[in-house]
This record gives structure tokens, sequence and C-alpha cells, in this order.
């Protein structure tokens, strides 16, 4: 996920870049930068081009993309508890009322709302500032 997030905010910041530009920029190994780009374009979030103009670029508008949506983009989705994953059945309370449950989920939603909280935008845009 870090590697994915400064990738991203890379071409946030400066738009289609190879991958070796992005890997020196973010003082990634350009191999991991490589893979990491094959996730992000699996997932749809970058587009690649081939040639002498080759490189990538954002194909998703960070206003509009939270980190929730990028753990689910590029994986399962952040839970607390396996018994935070729809219709799981807990094999100690079958019947419910777990009050270990009832806590994580409580916190669940709370974590879940600040993965919605912010726009990558805004959080690349703070980090740009931070780092001039």
């Amino acid at each position: 996920m870090d590697y994915a997030l400064r990738i991203l905010r890379a071409m946030y910041q400066n738009g289609h870049m190879s991958a070796a530009a992005i890997a020196q920029r973010e003082h990634i190994p350009k191999a991991v930068t490589l893979k990491v780009l094959k996730q992000l374009h699996a997932a749809g979030l970058v587009l690649s081009r081939r040639g002498s103009n080759g490189g990538y670029l954002l194909r998703k508008d960070c206003g509009e993309l939270y980190l929730g949506d990028l753990f689910c983009m590029l994986g399962d989705p952040l839970q607390l508890n396996r018994c935070q994953k729809s219709g799981y059945r807990c094999e100690n309370r079958p019947e419910g009322d777990c009050g270990l449950c009832r806590e994580l989920s409580r916190i669940q939603e709370v974590l879940d709302g600040e993965f919605r909280k912010t726009p990558l935008s805004a959080i690349f845009q703070e980090a740009e500032e931070i780092c001039q």
C-alpha cells in the first residue's frame, strides 16, 4: 500500500512518467515500482503506454479516490477480524451476540469512515506542500 500510494502521488504531482522516473523520485527499487504499476494497471488506476513516449499516467481522478477504495482495488478491504466479513458465522457464538464482535464492528465502522474521509488528491497536495 505504501508503494502504491507513493507511485500514485508521483503521477498525481507530475503527470505522465516512466517507471524509472517514478522509482527515482519516490526512492523505490525499479523492479518493485514495475510490479506495483502492474497491479495498479490491473486495478484500472493507471494507463500504460509503450514506445519512445511511453510511461504511465493516472486513469482515475484522485479527487474521487479514497484510501478505502485503494485497499479494495488492490486486494481485500481492511478488516479487523474475520467476524467483520459478510455472512461470517462465529463458531464460538453461532447465535450471535458476541461482545468482541460488537466492539470490533464499532471500531470497523470508525475505521471505514476514516478511510472514506479524505480523497487521495487532498492527501497528495498536503504531502507536496510539506516537501517544498
